[in-house]
């Protein structure tokens, strides 16, 4: 996994072998990360959608729920070409809900032929507080580390303007932007509809993972759905064993009119797809929070506040 640190410029472990890779750095202010990243997206050629040649959408890899999610499209399941929005059911679903953007951005990723990197964008500050992407943990999730761009940012408004950078070059396989809080600065339509319209042109999934936020009020924006993510308890495999990652997810806005769609999904890694919890099937909810190490706040290979 590539850090992009606008503070001190450092990289995690050594860099890849994708043409996506990030070059040493020096120490750079918020003004010069834009130009930084522009040269990264470069490196890999920049071509317009419809020269892709994969499909336009993307799905859960739940027959029931990619069919629901049709809406007035010819495809099952979400565009990718497309801003998404997801939000933490609660202050415990960070992880949770960062690791469902990851997923979605991982099932979108396996369709392209070139597995083209994804481009992962968030506050600084709020990263030292809460816990940054952790490899370790994304490779028990099936996600290679390396297929990751971390960019730091100093605040939200430089992280939205990584992100419009990022959405502009079809480069990227997705774009994933952690904001927190009720009203990150800077968040509006305007700046949401830019990175949709953005979205459209270069295929690019755009996704923004909202955490502190109020789902049941969140702010208004051009995101084409809306989602709730909460943690939710695995099944045991033989022996006991722990079972998969799994998720509760609440559909809240669809730009089809769909609402209220709601399933619970189990991730299996070596298949990279979902599955849906059957009523019968799931483990009783004990309220605890179930082991997800996509992100970490105490890995010593990241540079320390």
């Amino acid at each position: 996994m590539n850090n992009i640190d606008s503070d001190s410029g450092q990289a995690l472990g050594p860099p890849p072998d994708n043409p996506s890779a990030v070059p040493p750095a020096t120490p750079a202010k918020a003004s010069v990360l834009r130009a930084r990243l522009a040269k990264i997206l470069a490196a890999s050629g920049v071509r317009t959608a419809e020269d892709d040649g994969a499909p336009t959408h993307f799905g859960f890899g739940v027959e029931t729920i990619d069919s629901a999610l049709r809406g007035n499209a010819g495809a099952d399941g979400l565009p990718r070409a497309a801003l998404h929005e997801l939000h933490t059911a609660s202050k415990d679903d960070r992880t949770s809900t960062a690791a469902m953007a990851l997923l979605m951005a991982q099932r979108c990723r396996k369709l392209d032929q070139e597995e083209r990197p994804i481009l992962w964008i968030s506050e600084s500050g709020e990263a030292r507080r809460q816990g940054r992407l952790y490899p370790p943990g994304l490779a028990e999730l099936g996600i290679d580390p390396d297929s990751i761009i971390h960019v730091d940012a100093p605040d939200s408004i430089a992280a939205l303007r990584a992100a419009a950078d990022g959405v502009r070059s079809s480069a990227m396989a997705a774009v994933i932007i952690e904001l927190a809080g009720k009203k990150p600065k800077g968040l509006d339509m305007t700046a949401t509809r830019r990175l949709s319209l953005s979205a459209q042109k270069s295929g690019v999934l755009s996704l923004v993972l909202r955490s502190g936020s109020d789902p049941d009020n969140p702010l208004p924006t051009a995101a084409f759905s809306r989602w709730s993510v909460a943690a939710a308890p695995s099944l045991a495999l033989e022996a006991n064993a722990p079972g998969h990652p799994a998720f509760d997810i609440k559909l809240l806005r669809h730009r089809s009119g769909l609402y209220g769609l709601s399933a619970r999904l189990e991730w299996n890694r070596e298949n990279q797809i979902f599955r849906e919890q059957q009523s019968e099937q799931r483990a009783p909810d004990t309220g605890a929070v179930p082991a997800l190490a996509a992100v970490r706040a105490d890995h010593q290979g990241i540079r320390a506040a």
